[in-house]
């Protein structure tokens, strides 16, 4: 490759990496505010914590279904179209969302079932965001340097999830206090997440080919290039069969049981707890910073994770995800026996756990789906992996709501921990795998 086209690879390969980190970082503003209206939309309607998780399972049923199928659709038609179409979509829910409890009231015995069916279908189409997306960057980006740039490019959900309860907890908590609308945390987010996907579909391109560059790793030749365009049955079958998938997948589902047990109950938990006593602006920003500080923390914890799997593990990803998991489950148990209102103490327990989430949840969603799945069938292998995780947080919604009406919330995040501890133990079947073309 002479000196001027490999200036203009790198060209490209930034406005690449910007391009879908900016995205999918957009993506979570519009799945994550519902968490953060669990308080006030259940005491608008008078929901308890399981009509509300009912709500939750219905974005990761659906979202986990979406991953499956969309995953395949992203190997067949590339991110550029299918992303494009799954930021119209979950636009569209949202503002749904948002006309449903503008025009309806306490008394209305329908809402419920309307708000589980929007927010199921918004999960379909946020699916369509992440393994088109790892399909993307498995194309634009060799292999030597995969740990590294997935690493960096995981901070984007971590800071987009931090950027999503950030902007819900000022839209339901300062707006509202000076005469605002909780109501706009579903429209706001919308109008923002419409400006990225036009920006994206105009900006991004599906494989260096597509502008007249060679393909990264083009020496390993047929299998590097990606070859011919596959049957999406083909791919399927090839999923489906590939054993390493199904225990990164089989990890990655105990993992999300603890992530979103978090993401979907932490918010709710910290806000019926809180003391009286401080400000409501000192209240509001100590709420603020305990919510954000779970992807914060996260960001630093992909970055880490890719950095460590290259340079002590020579690209195995199994190490440091059960390392990760061990911790993370630790410090699940020490949460659920936490004063809630030790402000200081809770941001730095979240915040290990927040860093021992995302640092695996990128080596399987990110990493490991690229190892296994390869260029041709990257998306596939990405969708399938976050499809079975998905069911597992789909426990985390409507089963932990149950958990928590029946037990409370300490034995509910005690489980979250245990099922990470588990995850851990899955993936000694990985443990001397590593990514090849």
């Amino acid at each position: 490759m002479t000196a001027a086209v490999e200036a203009h690879a790198r060209a490209w390969r930034a406005r690449i990496f910007a391009t879908v980190w900016i995205t999918y970082f957009a993506y979570y503003l519009c799945r994550l505010n519902m968490t953060v209206a669990a308080t006030p939309l259940s005491r608008a309607y008078g929901w308890s914590t399981e009509d509300f998780g009912k709500v939750l399972t219905s974005l990761t049923v659906f979202y986990a279904i979406g991953q499956f199928v969309n995953g395949q659709l992203g190997d067949r038609f590339g991110a550029r179209t299918v992303t494009f179409v799954g930021v119209v979509g979950s636009v569209s829910m949202n503002l749904a969302v948002f006309l449903l409890v503008l025009l309806t009231g306490r008394g209305d015995a329908h809402v419920l079932g309307w708000l589980i069916a929007f927010w199921g279908v918004n999960g379909f189409f946020q699916a369509m965001g992440w393994s088109p997306m790892v399909r993307v960057m498995a194309h634009w980006f060799p292999l030597a340097r995969r740990g590294k740039t997935m690493g960096w490019l995981g901070t984007c959900y971590q800071l987009g999830g931090a950027a999503s309860l950030l902007l819900a907890s000022f839209l339901t908590g300062s707006r509202t206090a000076e005469g605002g609308d909780w109501r706009m945390v579903f429209l706001v987010p919308s109008a923002l997440f419409a400006g990225v996907g036009v920006l994206f579909v105009a900006l991004i391109r599906n494989q260096p080919e597509d502008v007249g560059l060679p393909p990264v790793d083009a020496a390993d030749g047929h299998a590097a290039g990606g070859g011919a365009v596959r049957s999406i049955v083909t791919n399927v079958l090839d999923t489906l069969r590939n054993p390493y998938l199904w225990c990164v997948a089989l990890t990655f589902f105990m993992l999300d049981l603890n992530r979103y047990g978090f993401m979907n109950w932490m918010p709710d938990y910290l806000a019926k707890h809180a003391a009286p006593g401080s400000s409501a602006r000192i209240a509001e920003l100590k709420q603020m910073t305990k919510l954000a500080i779970h992807p914060l923390s996260g960001a630093l914890g992909v970055v880490a994770a890719g950095w460590a799997t290259d340079r002590f593990f020579g690209g195995r990803r199994a190490p440091v995800i059960a390392i990760l998991l061990t911790v993370l489950g630790l410090a699940s148990w020490v949460f659920a026996s936490l004063d809630p209102n030790d402000t200081g103490v809770v941001v730095g327990v979240v915040a290990l756990v927040g860093f021992c989430t995302y640092g695996p949840h990128i080596l399987m969603v990110g990493h490991a789906a690229q190892d296994f799945g390869k260029k041709r069938g990257a998306a596939g292998a990405a969708g399938f992996i976050d499809a079975v995780g998905y069911i597992g947080a789909s426990l985390a919604g409507w089963g932990a709501g149950r958990l928590i009406k029946t037990s409370g919330y300490a034995v509910t995040f005690r489980i979250f921990g245990a099922a990470a501890i588990v995850g851990a133990l899955s993936t000694v079947l990985i443990w001397r795998q590593r990514g090849r073309e």
